[in-house]
């Protein structure tokens, strides 16, 4: 045991006694990961409206000023975490390009321009399923004051089609007819969305979108702007943490605790000398009745594996299969000073099965393991310890 780990022990027994008389504080801690809402939370609505230009092969011969048709949407969403999310609704559009003389969308009443192409509108009207991705938090992490966000996302859908149709005179317009075909579309874009309120956000949206899979087809860019309006509860819950209070100390109080450190540091070099003894005698075989084998240890609501516990858990594993007549009893903790006893159970559980499943990964035999919980803290040194009771401790069965 090294000299800063016994001085850090001999600080948390002297602090013990006032750690009692402190006021222990729970607030919510954004930095130490995520829990995922109820389903009902962090749905919205959104609503959004703007212009698109068509670039498909025959309408980039219009003019530019006539290839500007209308776009908007209207859509239904859930964010499921911070970062992942989804919407669906309508997707309307209205592109406005060329077409040759026996295009199904060309305007009858107008001309051909000078290079023998013909104007054509046409109407698209259809469901969308889009997926979204909130990079900001992806890449920034969570934060709930955060103003702007960039979301990606991307989908796809199908268009029913309507056109224009006339009479006998092409002057006369008759009115919008759905035309025979229907077309499937993907698209990608980026939204820019500023936070105006917990109910209210403003967004700036750019799209590409490919309508139809075929030589081609129709493609075409959208700039938009929108409202999105928050249904219920926005934000998300953080892992609940305890934080202690800035201790003050007299002058008295100040000196008495000096005195104990000294007498704490007197303590550790007696324990040194007894070390030094303990190395120069010669090694026996007492492993193998050592009750507690092994403690894991862990960061709080974490509960894998890191390299170095693994290469201690390569040794347990050693010496269990030298001792196949013994069996060895599996504890999970967790400490009772932060998080819900839901979460802490799940914890528990989750940590000892990790050293379970990796002793069996090892070759030790599973009928040599019992694995359990225990709810109670495993130092009970206070809060100051919390960390030394986030564990799995590997014990000789009795």
């Amino acid at each position: 045991m090294k000299k800063s780990v016994l001085l850090a022990l001999a600080a948390l027994a002297v602090g013990g006694a006032n750690a009692v008389a402190q006021e222990v504080t729970y607030e919510p801690d954004c930095s130490q990961g995520l829990l995922l809402n109820k389903n009902k939370d962090n749905w919205f609505i959104t609503a959004q409206g703007g212009t698109t230009l068509i670039m498909a092969e025959h309408d980039i011969k219009a003019p530019l000023k006539d290839r500007w048709g209308g776009a908007a949407a209207l859509y239904v969403g859930k964010w499921v975490t911070p970062t992942f999310g989804f919407r669906f609704g309508a997707n309307w559009i209205m592109p406005k390009g060329a077409t040759t003389a026996d295009g199904e969308f060309r305007k009858m009443n107008a001309g051909a321009w000078s290079n023998g192409y013909y104007p054509e509108k046409y109407m698209g009207l259809g469901p969308e399923f889009d997926a979204l991705i909130n990079i900001t938090n992806w890449w920034c992490g969570y934060k709930p004051e955060r103003v702007y966000n960039l979301v990606l996302h991307g989908g796809a859908g199908a268009y029913f089609t309507w056109k224009r149709t006339w009479d006998h005179n092409p002057e006369h317009e008759i009115g919008w007819h759905r035309a025979k075909n229907t077309v499937m579309f993907v698209n990608a874009g980026l939204m820019n969305n500023f936070r105006l309120s917990k109910v209210v956000d403003i967004f700036f949206d750019v799209q590409y979108t490919l309508i139809d899979f075929k030589p081609g087809a129709d493609h075409d860019l959208s700039i938009q702007a929108g409202l999105t309006f928050n249904l219920g509860k926005s934000d998300w819950n953080c892992p609940i943490t305890a934080v202690c209070p800035t201790w003050k100390y007299t002058d008295a109080e100040g000196d008495a605790l000096v005195a104990k450190l000294r007498a704490a540091d007197h303590k550790v070099k007696d324990l040194e000398q007894e070390l030094d003894q303990l190395r120069k005698q010669k090694p026996q075989q007492v492993v193998q009745d050592c009750e507690g084998l092994a403690t894991v240890y862990y960061p709080i609501n974490q509960y894998g594996l890191s390299s170095r516990e693994k290469t201690i858990l390569k040794s347990v594993a050693a010496v269990m299969k030298e001792n196949t007549d013994k069996r060895y009893v599996l504890t999970g903790y967790a400490d009772s000073f932060t998080g819900t006893d839901e979460i802490n159970d799940r914890l528990r559980q989750a940590r000892v099965d990790g050293v379970y499943n990796y002793l069996v990964s090892c070759g030790v035999d599973a009928g040599q393991l019992d694995k359990k919980t225990d709810s109670e803290n495993l130092t009970d040194l206070g809060p100051q310890a919390a960390p030394l009771d986030r564990a799995v401790t590997v014990r000789l069965a009795e």
